[in-house]
Order: structure tokens, then C-alpha cells, then sequence
């Protein structure tokens, strides 16, 4: 059986970080099942950038090893590097990687549902959780369900919608 890519690796990370978040969220563990949608949500849009777009983890011009992160040249200045970072970063990254022929269609799926994400951070889980409300984890699951759904749909259709 041949080694998953990496595309597969986040696909099915996606989905399961995203059960794992809603088997926590039934048990009122808010904190932990929102760092897990976030995750799934990231996982998921990374799934769809490796899939449906230039972006890539191979070594580029110059490198030896892969990046430990997807990642793809700036758009309009192609000396830059773009690398797709955790889901909160993910809203401004697709902006700026949108001014791509790939990357617009995907900022115009994404984008409403990354914002729920802008104010998740990979640090909270270093925190309490007593901050954490109830409808945020809500509006967060919601979003990570869209996007994990959407990137279900398309690998299976191998095309976005």
C-alpha cells in the first residue's frame, strides 16, 4: 500500500481533530474542543491548498529538505514566500495569496468561515479555558464544519464547488 501523502495526512487529520472536538464538546470540554476545531479547520484547509493549488511542502529552488508547512510564492512578487501557518494566521495568508489565479476561488469559499478563527490562538491551550464561551465554540464548530465538509466534497469531486 503506498505511503498517504501529505495532502492525505491532513485530510484525515482534519476529520479527526474534528470528532475528537465534538466527542470533547458533549463532554463540556469547551477549551480543548475548540482548539481542536481550529485544528480541524486548519488541517482542512491546508488539505485544499495541497490539492487545488500551487502551493507545495517539496523543497524549493536551492532547499534539500521539505518544509514543515505548505507554502507557495507570493503572487505578484515571487521572491516572497507565503507559508500557511495555524488557522488564525490562515485568514490573512489566503488574502494575500488570493491575488493568485489558484488562490482566489479558495479565499471566496474560505473566508467568512476562516474569521471565526482570527481570535483562536495555538497559546490558549497554555490558558485556564475560564475565558472560553460556550457560543464562540458553537460558531467555531460551525466553521470548522463548513470547511471540513468542503474539503471532503471537493477531494472527493476533485474540484471546489
Amino acid at each position: 500500500m503506498p505511503e498517504p501523502t501529505q495532502q492525505q495526512h491532513f485530510a484525515s487529520a482534519a476529520s479527526r481533530h474534528f470528532h475528537d472536538g465534538d466527542y470533547l464538546r458533549k463532554g463540556s470540554r469547551l477549551p480543548s474542543a475548540d482548539h481542536l476545531y481550529g485544528f480541524a479547520a486548519e488541517c482542512a484547509v491546508k488539505s485544499l491548498l495541497l490539492y487545488f493549488t500551487e502551493v507545495q511542502m517539496e523543497p524549493l529552488e536551492g532547499e534539500e529538505k521539505p518544509s514543515a508547512k505548505p507554502r507557495a510564492r507570493h503572487p505578484e512578487d515571487t521572491e516572497r514566500i507565503i507559508e500557511f501557518g495555524h488557522v488564525n494566521e490562515l485568514v490573512r495568508e489566503i488574502k494575500l495569496f488570493a491575488s493568485g489565479r489558484s488562490g482566489a476561488p479558495l479565499h471566496a469559499l474560505l473566508d467568512s468561515d476562516l474569521r471565526a478563527f482570527r481570535r483562536w490562538s495555538v497559546a490558549h491551550r497554555y490558558l485556564d479555558g475560564r475565558w472560553l464561551q460556550a457560543d464562540v465554540v458553537d460558531k467555531r464548530r460551525e466553521a470548522a464544519h463548513r470547511i471540513v465538509s468542503l474539503n471532503e466534497t471537493a477531494v472527493i469531486n476533485r474540484r471546489l464547488p
